[in-house]
């Protein structure tokens, strides 16, 4: 294995933490929160989350036993339905604003803010052109994510400000 064999490699598992740390935050956030529209943002990331492990998962299992990054990643994906999207169709309820619920939201809004620097950097690292495009776009998702969570932060600051009066 080689120096550079042994970055990628190390890289690799350290994404693979990195959002496993993520999922399980999703999780215990969708657990905890009392908010209908929290739940299910928090259980779309997660489960977000459980499709750059396995991808990551896959990228790493290609390397170890035939040396190359895949021509392709498979089962990727770009776009799908919005989150908002899916939320609209299943809401039956109204959005209750609840303290640890914009906590969680801060939360999870910072942990994505340093999955972004944190896929930059390996991109900026990367030396193989599929590596640094691999994560160029999982630091370009983690971004959709942030985005999701700074929609979810105004929509429940409105809301709590607007029943505040």
């Amino acid at each position: 294995m080689t120096k550079g064999d042994s970055r990628r490699d190390r890289a690799l598992l350290d994404a693979i933490q990195f959002e496993n740390d993520g999922r399980a935050f999703f999780l215990e956030a969708a657990a905890k929160t009392s908010d209908f529209f929290g739940k299910i943002i928090f259980t779309s990331l997660a489960d977000e989350e459980r499709d750059h492990i396995e991808r990551i998962h896959a990228i790493h299992r290609s390397l170890r036993d035939h040396g190359t990054w895949p021509s392709h990643e498979n089962g990727v994906e770009q776009g799908g339905r919005n989150i908002f999207e899916h939320a609209r169709d299943r809401l039956d309820q109204t959005i209750r604003d609840r303290i640890n619920d914009l906590q969680a939201v801060k939360l999870a809004m910072d942990f994505e803010h340093k999955g972004i620097v944190f896929y930059s950097e390996l991109a900026s690292k990367a030396t193989d052109p599929r590596e640094k495009a691999f994560y160029q776009r999982l630091a370009t998702e983690e971004k959709r994510h942030l985005q999701i969570l700074e929609d979810t932060w105004s929509a429940l600051t409105a809301y709590s400000s607007s029943i505040l009066g």
